[in-house]
């Protein structure tokens, strides 16, 4: 089972934390969904809430825009992802 790290204090840093380490800054929702153990609505929910904050760009299906193909970090974010990894005590790679 996966737990969140003790350093994430949200769902929402936490899929930042999972973009920036261990998906390259690109993941499917349903690799975010089975990493987070969250329901599919919950971690659009989230993703919505990053959109917003500008730390993600959701890349959407161009056939029906409702549909996710995928999230990729954008600056703002990898800035977060960077203020996570020193929050966890990891150095810069």
């Amino acid at each position: 089972m996966f737990i969140m790290p003790d350093f994430i204090h949200t769902p929402e840093e936490w899929i930042v934390w999972l973009l920036g380490s261990e998906f390259h800054n690109n993941a499917t929702i349903e690799m975010l969904v089975q990493r987070t153990r969250h329901s599919r609505e919950d971690t659009i929910t989230f993703i919505g809430t990053l959109e917003r904050m500008k730390a993600v760009r959701v890349n959407r299906n161009v056939r029906n825009a409702t549909i996710i193909d995928s999230v990729a970090l954008v600056p703002n974010g990898v800035r977060m992802f960077e203020e996570l990894r020193h929050r966890s005590g990891q150095s810069p790679q």
